[in-house]
């Protein structure tokens, strides 16, 4: 399971599902951590690229959602667990 790469590379995904919530979700914690890496070194490699990684958004964290997926966010805990309790 891979997608084609421009250089003929085959490049590894991690195998996920959209949501009911309309977001892309892992089914286990494994998956997103696994997903998770590769997002941040895609993120790393485009900084690289552009020379700075300002204005780049990068995921750093992963949550479960109500209906029992993970999703990658680049929300901070605390942030999070506010908008959570005001729900």
């Amino acid at each position: 399971m891979g997608a084609l790469v421009s250089r003929g590379e085959i490049m590894k995904s991690v195998q996920h599902m959209v949501c009911k919530c309309g977001k892309r979700g892992f089914r286990s914690e494994l998956e997103a951590d696994k997903a998770l890496g590769r997002a941040r070194a895609k993120r790393k490699r485009v900084a690289t690229s552009q020379g700075s990684g300002r204005g780049i958004r990068t995921e750093h964290r992963f949550y479960e959602c109500d209906w029992g997926l993970f999703h990658l966010t680049a929300e901070n805990r605390r942030s999070y667990d506010e908008r959570r309790a005001a729900a």
